[in-house]
């Protein structure tokens, strides 16, 4: 029996198991999933992440090692002409840079048109004749030139680096996030990582997430208009690279995280916010995949173990305060300088493992409750219904009581000289005195807090320590104690019976009760609406036996009320109540005799007629 039960409750937990894994792999992919674009969740995910890094992302200082150079409207109105850049000022601009001591040039101004010829020769020689390294924007082919462009700005580019100035937009919103170091057709390296490379610092080869470097006054680096360069002391320029870029709006303007709830971001303040990360060393530092996914799980996790242990207004105030926490978190970790915690994903997988786990909880409470409706509802008082459906999992296994010893007390009543009344009342009459006596005793019992079980004819079985077995001698006591007090109450209850039924002219009844406490093996018979609870050994036979055994130990008359009790059951008294010994008795079927006692009040006025009789 007890490897059966083993094996039974470990196949049990191992479809709860099976139940809850699946639970969270649902609830942790669906909370991913929904943040994704197209999803309309994703917008919000993002919106918040650029919220968060807008207003609570701490303030660093510019990057000491980057400067930038900005050619502005005030730039272009001493020119004869707006576009292309002046060559000639461009050439100016690279000698005093290189002059100040820069270790390196970034220009991001794409010379692919050609201008007044002497100027733009000025341009190439001022390239090529440089000490430290000059860097040219070159563009991908996503972004194809006429040929004779593309051969302008070969010419340019003879014997200088290169690097990709196309940056990597968002299919789904436009922002520029995630950064990649190399073309994924051509392998040439973006335009900051080949000045990363030119100053001898190993850019990575795999994209990564931007972390953007907020700044008091906007931009990654100091930054100063390009006419103002020769007014600038070389102080502010040696040792940096500088990156010469066009500052005009509506030129060479981009969406990015940093300016979501400002002005576009130029391209050259982007390029030195990647810069300042791979010069930093934290390219790739960001919230990776993995760490979301497990932040996505961690809530998830928890929000089931909230669903599978709360319920109602307790699991709604649960899960919102997981919903509020975890975003709470975000920021406070966003405000200390580690951005991109996703903050909706795990959210909604908290969520949806809660309200799936108590989805799936109360579908087996309302078939534990239909079992337990099936099987006692009729015969509980609430508090024991309740208390049943709580403590289930002790006896339900797989939608019905599952077979186990335990050690209860069986209270068999039965009414004295119901074939009289049977022979006295018609059929309606006889239903409805029966239907008032049973409703009466039935109430008793569950008022004591015992379990009815079944009718038979004129009998009633019921029992107290079922069907949850008591794990401790003092529960069994309680158990008893219970029983023997019901009795009682059940006798006071007939008296009132009767005197009701003398009044109305119909006839009285007297009533047995046979009590006994020992071990039983509790399970199931039947299936479905068939299903039946019982309680099998010698126990239950014994308590029929000591009802029977009223007959020649009770009182005589109608309303006379024997109730005998088993020893087991009167030494779990301990006294608490008087009892009258009848002596060793013989039961049918039962090799040894067995001491009894009687406990009803013709007993108890025995007792007290006869002081010498010793209660024990």
């Amino acid at each position: 029996m007890r490897v059966f039960q083993g094996e039974e409750a470990m196949a049990r937990r191992m479809r709860d198991a099976a139940r809850a894994a699946l639970v969270l792999a649902m609830a942790t992919g669906l909370g991913l999933a929904l943040v994704q674009p197209p999803m309309p969740l994703a917008a919000a995910e993002r919106l918040f992440q650029a919220a968060a890094l807008r207003w609570l992302a701490p303030v660093a200082p510019p990057h000491p090692r980057l400067v930038l150079i900005g050619i502005t409207e005030e730039t272009l109105a001493a020119f004869p002409y707006r576009s292309p850049v002046d060559r000639g000022f461009l050439a100016g601009l690279v000698d005093r840079l290189a002059a100040a001591g820069v270790v390196a040039i970034g220009l991001d101004i794409l010379l692919d048109r050609p201008t007044e010829p002497a100027k733009d020769a000025a341009l190439r020689a001022a390239i090529a004749r440089q000490a430290v390294p000059t860097v040219l924007v070159s563009l991908g082919p996503e972004t194809p030139l006429p040929p004779e462009r593309a051969a302008v700005l070969q010419g340019f580019a003879q014997g200088a680096p290169t690097g990709d100035a196309n940056l990597a937009r968002d299919r789904f919103d436009g922002l520029v996030r995630v950064h990649r170091p190399r073309h994924p057709a051509t392998g040439e390296p973006s335009f900051p990582a080949a000045l990363a490379a030119a100053i001898g610092t190993a850019p990575p080869r795999e994209p990564f997430t931007m972390t953007w470097r907020r700044t008091a006054l906007g931009p990654a680096a100091p930054l100063y208009p390009a006419e103002a360069v020769p007014l600038l002391p070389a102080d502010w320029l040696r040792g940096r690279v500088a990156l010469i870029g066009s500052l005009v709006p509506g030129t060479d303007e981009h969406r990015s995280l940093g300016s979501a709830f400002g002005p576009p971001s130029f391209g050259v303040e982007i390029h030195a916010q990647v810069l300042a990360q791979i010069l930093d060393g934290m390219a790739g530092a960001g919230i990776a995949g993995w760490q979301a996914g497990l932040a996505t799980f961690g809530l998830s996790l928890l929000g089931l173990l909230v669903g599978l242990r709360l319920a109602g207004r307790r699991l709604i105030l649960a899960l919102g305060l997981l919903g509020l926490a975890w975003p709470g978190a975000v920021l406070a970790a966003t405000a200390a300088g580690h951005p991109g915690w996703p903050a909706l994903a795990p959210v909604l997988a908290g969520l949806l493992a809660g309200g799936l786990a108590r989805a799936v909880a109360g579908a087996a409470e309302r078939r534990d409750r239909a079992v337990l409706h099936s099987l006692f509802a009729r015969f509980l008082s609430a508090p024991v219904a309740e208390a049943l459906l709580r403590d289930r999992e002790l006896f339900l296994a797989g939608g019905r009581p599952k077979p186990q010893e335990l050690t209860a007390t069986v209270l068999f009543a039965d009414i004295a000289g119901f074939t009289t009344i049977c022979e006295r009342l018609p059929p309606e009459p006889l239903i409805d005195w029966l239907d008032r006596y049973m409703d009466t005793m039935v109430q008793v019992v569950t008022a004591h807090e015992g379990v009815v079980l079944r009718f038979i004819g004129d009998g009633i079985l019921a029992a107290f320590g079922v069907p949850v077995p008591r794990r401790d001698p003092a529960a069994i006591a309680r158990d008893a104690e219970a029983a023997a007090r019901c009795a009682l109450a059940m006798e006071q209850a007939m008296a009132a019976l009767n005197a009701g039924w003398r009044e109305a002219g119909l006839p009285e009844a007297g009533l047995r009760i046979g009590i006994h406490t020992g071990p039983l093996i509790a399970g199931s018979l039947g299936h479905g609406e068939r299903m039946e609870f019982c309680l099998l050994g010698d126990t239950a036979n014994v308590g029929a036996r000591l009802e029977q055994l009223g007959k020649q130990h009770g009182g005589a008359g109608p309303g006379a009320c024997t109730i005998i009790l088993g020893e087991p059951s009167w030494r779990l008294l301990a006294g608490s109540l008087p009892g009258l010994p009848i002596g060793s008795v013989a039961l049918r079927n039962r090799g040894a005799p067995m001491a009894a006692w009687r406990i009803d009040s013709c007993a108890v006025a025995r007792l007290d007629k006869a002081p010498s009789l010793e209660m024990r």
